[in-house]
């Protein structure tokens, strides 16, 4: 995916891991509007923001998938570097972690779910996920 420079932004999305990986991975459902976020992303019309653990997030799932045997590692390696050409703005998990952490205790969520809210919060952004709990925190608290 080749992209140019971002000129109007006019929407601003935080993008987890589980949506991700569905780009890639047959475990299910696209989400609803992934596609048309990443071409908004390459026309400098959508600001796509990550935690940066999500590229170590992807990573676990892929290595999951090679141990399943579902996967080739060179078939893991290169979808890890696809997702790294993707155009995405990584924010330290550094930044997040004191928010992270108490979005997690209030809501029940992992530590690194909490974090793509944290984020979402941080940057005023729309959260897309798959995954039901982090998106009814999402909704219940933005």
């Amino acid at each position: 995916m080749i992209c140019g420079p971002i000129v109007n932004v006019d929407l601003r999305v935080v993008l987890d891991a589980s949506a991700l990986l569905r780009l890639y991975l047959s475990d299910g459902v696209l989400p609803e509007g992934l596609e048309e976020v990443l071409e908004g992303a390459c026309r400098g019309e959508v600001l796509i923001f990550v935690p940066d653990l999500l590229y170590l997030e992807a990573a676990s799932v892929l290595c999951k998938q090679v141990r399943l045997q579902l996967i080739s590692a060179d078939q893991a390696r290169g979808l890890l570097q696809e997702i790294g050409r993707l155009p995405l703005r990584s924010v330290p998990a550094s930044e997040l972690k004191m928010d992270a952490l108490t979005i997690a205790l209030a809501d029940g969520l992992t530590v690194y779910d909490a974090a793509y809210l944290a984020l979402a919060r941080l940057e005023r952004a729309r959260l897309l996920t798959v995954d039901s709990k982090l998106q009814k925190a999402a909704q219940a608290n933005m």
